[in-house]
C-alpha cells in the first residue's frame, strides 16, 4: 500500500523499522541536529512524514513539544513548522500541539507555536488566540504568521491597523502597502513611519526584518523613489533610534532591488558609519559592504573604519576587508594577508585574494607559507581554500609543489580505495593547480602521468596540466582525440584549445573540432570556447558568435565570459550593442536566483560592470 500527498509521486508506506526511525528523530531533536541543513536525519524525517503525515515520526515530534527542556520544545515546534509543506492542510496533530504551547513558559517556544499553528492550517484558532492571548510577544507572532503564512484564509490587514500594539499595526500597514491603490499610499506611508517611531523592541523583526518586508511591499508597487525617501528619513533619525535600524534594513532591500539605490542611499548609510553607536554602525557597514557599488562609493569611510578597528579578527573587520578587497581596493591588502596568516581562512578568503591579484597588491611571500600550512591541514575547507589560492597564484606558488603532490597522492588513494569511476573535485583542482604552476612543477609529472583511467574521463584537465608543465603539445592533442564520455552536454575543453593557440596554433582537424564544439550545443564550451574561436578565426567567426553569445548576457555564470569575448571582438561585435545596452538600462536588478538577495545583487553588479566594459570596447 502507498500513501499519496499532493504534488508528489506515491511513496512506499512506512516499514517495520519505524520505531527505530522515531528514536533517531528523537535523538536529533534532543541535540538540535534535526535543524541542521543537509543533515541526513532531516531527509529521513521529511520522507517519513511525506509517506505518512500522521505516522510515528509525526507523533514523536508532537510528543516532544511537551519536553521539559525549552530548547527541545522549540526544536520540535520549528521542525514541525518546516514539515507543514509535506503534511496535509489542515494538519490536526501539529495544530493541537501548537495550540497547547501558546502558553508555554518560554517566550521563543510560544512564538514558534504561533507560527506552527498558522502554517499547519489552524487559522481560525490563531485568530481566536490573537483576540484573547494576554502576552504581547505571542500576539505579535500570531499576527505576523496570519499576515504572512495563512494559505487559504489570509488575515485582512485592515482591522489590525487599529490594534493596541504598534508592532501589529505596523505589520498590518506593511502588508496593506503591498496591494493598496495609489490613493491610499499617503495615509499608509504616514502611519507606517509613525508606528516605526513607536517601536522600542524587535519582536516584530524576529521572523522577517521589518525593513526588508517594507522594501518588498514598495518594490511590488514599483515605488522606487518612495522607498529612497522613506529610507533616508528613517536613517536620519526621524523615527527614533529603532527607526534607524529599520531604515538600514529598508535601505539594504532597496540596494537589492534597484540599481540606482547605491547612489541614492550610500551617503545616508555612510553618515551612520561615521557617527552611529557600534551596533547600528555595524548594521550600516553590512548593508554597504553587501553591494559592490555601495562599497566603492563609501570606500574611504570603510577603509578609515578598518584602520581604526582594534580587533582585526572581528566579524566587522573581515566584512570591511572582504568588501574592499573584492572591489580591488589596494588598502585591503595588509588586512587580508594578516587575517590569512593568523589561523583558519575565513569565508570569502579566495575571492579576497583574487581582488588583491587584480589590484596588483597580493604578496606571494605572505601567501605561500599560508597555502603550504593549509595544505597540511586536516580541515577539508582549509585544504580547499589552499588549492584555490594555488591555482590563482600560478607560478608564484612554486614552493607549494611538494604539499600539492602529497595532497594529490592522498586524493588518488581515496579514489582508488573507493573504486570511484570519476575523479573527485579536489583531485581535479589539485591537478589544475600543479599545471598552473608550470615548469616548476616538473616533479609532479610522473604522478600526473600515472593517474588512472578515472581521471582521464573528464575534459582533459590532466593533459592540460602536463602540457603546461612540460610544454609538449602531445598531451593536449591526445586529449582532443579521445572521445568524451559526457554525452549529455559538451564538456568545456576551451583551455585545451587556448593552450594550443599559444603554442603553435591549431591543425585543420582541431580547427574543425573547435568550431563544432562551440557552435553545436549550448553550455560552457560554447561560452568559454567562443574566445578561442575568435582568436583562431577572427572576423570570419563574428556572425556565428553573434548568433549565440547574446543569449548568455543575463546569465550570472556565463554572462561575464560572453561579454569578455564581445569586448575582445571590438567593432565586430557592434550588432550586439542593443542587447548590451538593454541590460545596462534596466532599473531593477536581474532576477538571477544566485542563492540569496545579496548574491543576486552582486551577480547583477558583476554583469553590469562587464556590460559597461564591453560597450566601451565595442561602441563607435
Amino acid at each position: 500500500m502507498t500513501a499519496r500527498t499532493p504534488g508528489h509521486d506515491p511513496v512506499p508506506a512506512p516499514s517495520a523499522t519505524d520505531p527505530d526511525r522515531a528514536a533517531d528523530v528523537t535523538a536529533a531533536v534532543l541535540d538540535g541536529s534535526a535543524l541542521a541543513p543537509g543533515a541526513t536525519v532531516r531527509t529521513t524525517v521529511f520522507d517519513a512524514v511525506r509517506a505518512d503525515p500522521d505516522g510515528p515520526v509525526t507523533h514523536e515530534l508532537t510528543g516532544l513539544t511537551h519536553h521539559r527542556r525549552p530548547a527541545v520544545r522549540r526544536t520540535a515546534l520549528t521542525l514541525l513548522t518546516e514539515l507543514t509543506y509535506s503534511g496535509p492542510q489542515p494538519w490536526p496533530g501539529p495544530i493541537e500541539a501548537a495550540a497547547a504551547r501558546l502558553h508555554d513558559p518560554d517566550p521563543d517556544a510560544r512564538r514558534a507555536a504561533a507560527r506552527l499553528l498558522v502554517r499547519a492550517g489552524g487559522t481560525d484558532r490563531a485568530r481566536t488566540a490573537l483576540d484573547s492571548h494576554p502576552d504581547p510577544a505571542t500576539r505579535i507572532a500570531l499576527a505576523d504568521a496570519l499576515l504572512l503564512y495563512a494559505r487559504h484564509a489570509p488575515c485582512p490587514p485592515g482591522p489590525l491597523r487599529t490594534d493596541p500594539l504598534p508592532e501589529i499595526r505596523l505589520l498590518a500597514c506593511i502588508e496593506a502597502l503591498r496591494t493598496a491603490p495609489e490613493e491610499e499610499w499617503p495615509a499608509l506611508d504616514a502611519q507606517t513611519v509613525a508606528e516605526v517611531g513607536a517601536l522600542s523592541g524587535h519582536d516584530a523583526d524576529r521572523g522577517w526584518p521589518l525593513g526588508h518586508r517594507w522594501g518588498d511591499a514598495l518594490f511590488r508597487q514599483d515605488r522606487e523613489q518612495h522607498c529612497y525617501t522613506a529610507a533616508a528619513r528613517l536613517l536620519t533619525g526621524a523615527a527614533g533610534p529603532y527607526g534607524q535600524r529599520v531604515g538600514v534594513d529598508l535601505a539594504r532591500r532597496a540596494l537589492q532591488s534597484w540599481r540606482a539605490a547605491p547612489a541614492a542611499l550610500t551617503p545616508h548609510l555612510t553618515a551612520l558609519v561615521r557617527t552611529a553607536p557600534a551596533a547600528l554602525r555595524d548594521l550600516a557597514v553590512d548593508a554597504l559592504c553587501a553591494s559592490r557599488t555601495a562599497t566603492r562609493l563609501a570606500a574611504d569611510d570603510l577603509a578609515a573604519l578598518l584602520s581604526a578597528t582594534h580587533d582585526p579578527r572581528s566579524a566587522t573587520a573581515w566584512t570591511l576587508t572582504y568588501a574592499l578587497a573584492t572591489v580591488d581596493d589596494p588598502r585591503a591588502a595588509p588586512y587580508v594577508h594578516t587575517r590569512l596568516a593568523s589561523g583558519a581562512p575565513p569565508a570569502g578568503a579566495v575571492a579576497a585574494v583574487r581582488g588583491l591579484l587584480r589590484s596588483g597588491t597580493a604578496d606571494p611571500e605572505h601567501l605561500v607559507p599560508v597555502i603550504r600550512r593549509l595544505l597540511r591541514s586536516d580541515d577539508p575547507l582549509a585544504v580547499s581554500t589552499a588549492i584555490a589560492l594555488s591555482v590563482d597564484l600560478g607560478p608564484a606558488a612554486a614552493a607549494c609543489v611538494p604539499e600539492l603532490i602529497e595532497a594529490l597522492r592522498a586524493e588518488c588513494a581515496v579514489r582508488d580505495a573507493q573504486g570511484a569511476e570519476w575523479a573527485g573535485r579536489s583531485e581535479q583542482r589539485l591537478v589544475t593547480a600543479l599545471g598552473r604552476i608550470g615548469p616548476a612543477a616538473v616533479s609532479a609529472v610522473p604522478l600526473l602521468e600515472g593517474i588512472g583511467r578515472a581521471s582521464r574521463q573528464r575534459a582533459g584537465y590532466r593533459e592540460l596540466a602536463l602540457a603546461r608543465i612540460t610544454g609538449e603539445r602531445r598531451y593536449v592533442e591526445a586529449a582532443l582525440r579521445a572521445p568524451s564520455r559526457l554525452r549529455r552536454y559538451v564538456s568545456d575543453r576551451s583551455g585545451l584549445f587556448a593552450w594550443l593557440l599559444d603554442h603553435g596554433g591549431l591543425t585543420p582537424d582541431q580547427s574543425r573540432q573547435l568550431r563544432d564544439l562551440v557552435l553545436s550545443r549550448p553550455g560552457g564550451m560554447q561560452v568559454f570556447g567562443s574566445r578561442a574561436l575568435w582568436r583562431h578565426e577572427g572576423p570570419a567567426a563574428a556572425a556565428d558568435l553573434l548568433a549565440v553569445l547574446p543569449q548568455y548576457l543575463d546569465d550570472d555564470l556565463f554572462g561575464p565570459a560572453a561579454m569578455a569575448t564581445l569586448e575582445a571582438m571590438g567593432e565586430h561585435a557592434r550588432p550586439a550593442l542593443p542587447h548590451l545596452r538593454a541590460l545596462i538600462d534596466r532599473r531593477t536588478r536581474l532576477p538571477l536566483h544566485a542563492g540569496s538577495a545579496d548574491a543576486d545583487m552582486n551577480a547583477d553588479e558583476h554583469l553590469l560592470e562587464a556590460a559597461q566594459r564591453a560597450v566601451s570596447a565595442v561602441a563607435p
